[in-house]
């Protein structure tokens, strides 16, 4: 009566025990047994078991899983696809932030432009006040700086 299991060859033992390492970091799913290998591998349990380097590998890998750390592959894909997504989104929200920078950078330089050509000296302005000083509240703030976001007339000098 031929058997339904061969002869384990030392390439076998190592692509097992290969396997088995993958099966301990999570990337083959959470459950091990050795009917599982059997059916996978096409070698008895008890073949298994004799070569120590498939018995130790399987050992870790039940230990890894007990222990609950695993993730599985599919858990482990979709979390990368979702912080891909949330980097391709963070990446456009920096990207119109250095936009909103650049704009508000050429408005300041604008607006010194002007106050030098008034005669007045942005060391006099852009100072701080006093600590006792009550400054203006988030609203009126709000409603002064509003008004920077408009475009500049043009002055008529060059």
């Amino acid at each position: 009566m031929p058997s339904k299991f061969q002869r384990m060859t030392e390439q076998d033992e190592a692509r097992i025990t290969r396997e088995l390492n993958k099966w301990a970091m999570g990337y083959l799913g959470s459950k091990l047994t050795w009917a599982i290998l059997e059916e996978r591998f096409k070698f008895s349990r008890q073949s298994m078991q004799a070569k120590p380097a498939v018995k130790a590998a399987y050992d870790v890998a039940k230990r890894s899983l007990s222990k609950g750390e695993i993730t599985s592959k599919e858990v482990l894909d979709k979390t990368v696809d979702e912080l891909n997504a949330e980097v391709a989104a963070l990446k456009i929200q920096i990207s119109n932030f250095e936009e909103k920078e650049k704009k508000w950078k050429k408005r300041w330089q604008q607006i010194a432009y002007h106050i030098r050509q008034k005669g007045i000296q942005i060391s006099d302005i852009d100072k701080p006040v006093h600590p006792e000083t009550a400054l203006p509240s988030h609203t009126t703030t709000e409603k002064t700086l509003k008004e920077f976001d408009k475009e500049i007339p043009f002055s008529g000098r060059i």
